[in-house]
């Protein structure tokens, strides 16, 4: 048995998960400035929200803290591949908001995409003015080989991604990826479950899962240029307005 789960793309965080660690007295309210186009409840709508694809390979990890942007993890990918739209680089640095602010004061949010050490994703690039992290939502899926020999696609949710269509992601029924973070090792390769890849079997393969992007691009191209670095109007631990955040 398989469930259908129509992914839930947008950056209208509410942050009712935040998730404060040690001394951190930000309090965090409302709902913050969409990082798509608009709502992105389907893959045809995360295309439109997309300025490129890539695949690559999680080297490093480094914190840094900005005034107005924030404290941010930053990982690091190294052989870059583009698969879809324009990038020109082999690495890429994936900024994402959270990380520590100061030797005993950290911000987690749980919404935002975690990348894990000595781990290849598949990554949707966003083309807007991006703050809270330059990933299409959660369309950022971890590459594992399969028992048939093919790279695999793993959601962030831990499950395995077995179909896709204009409607939305298809994934297992059980997870087949440990996705329970260890504070202590936030960036540990999260293992398979049980250690056994055999519950891959029925995952989509990565030559599928592109080949099924290139038909949906038919109908909502790419378009737009990605842009490196979050955006400079906005200062992080200030809550829009209502105006602002609709």
């Amino acid at each position: 048995m398989r469930y259908r789960e129509e992914i839930p793309v947008r950056r209208r965080l509410r942050f009712k998960g935040l998730l404060l660690l040690a001394s951190l007295a930000v309090a965090w309210s409302g709902s913050a400035s969409a990082d798509t186009v608009g709502a992105v409840d389907s893959p045809l709508d995360a295309l439109a929200s997309t300025a490129a694809i890539v695949e690559g390979s999680v080297t490093a990890h480094a914190y840094t803290y900005d005034r107005m942007a924030g404290p941010r993890t930053v990982a690091t990918l190294a052989d870059v591949r583009t698969l879809f739209g324009s990038y020109g680089d082999q690495t890429l640095e994936v900024a994402t908001l959270g990380g520590r602010i100061t030797a005993d004061r950290w911000l987690f949010i749980p919404e935002l995409p975690q990348l894990t050490a000595d781990t290849r994703y598949l990554v949707f690039l966003t083309n807007v003015a991006w703050f809270y992290s330059p990933v299409v939502e959660d369309y950022v899926f971890r590459l594992e080989p399969g028992p048939r020999g093919s790279d695999v696609l793993i959601h962030p949710s831990g499950h395995a991604v077995v179909g896709m269509s204009a409607d939305g992601l298809e994934l297992s029924v059980d997870p087949v990826v440990d996705t329970q973070l260890d504070f202590l090792r936030p960036h540990a390769r999260l293992p398979l479950l049980g250690g056994d890849p055999s519950p891959l079997a029925d995952a989509m393969s990565k030559e599928a899962f592109l080949a099924a992007i290139q038909d949906l691009l038919r109908t909502v191209p790419l378009r737009g240029d990605f842009r490196g670095s979050p955006a400079g109007d906005r200062v992080w631990d200030e809550v829009p307005t209502a105006a602002e955040g609709e």
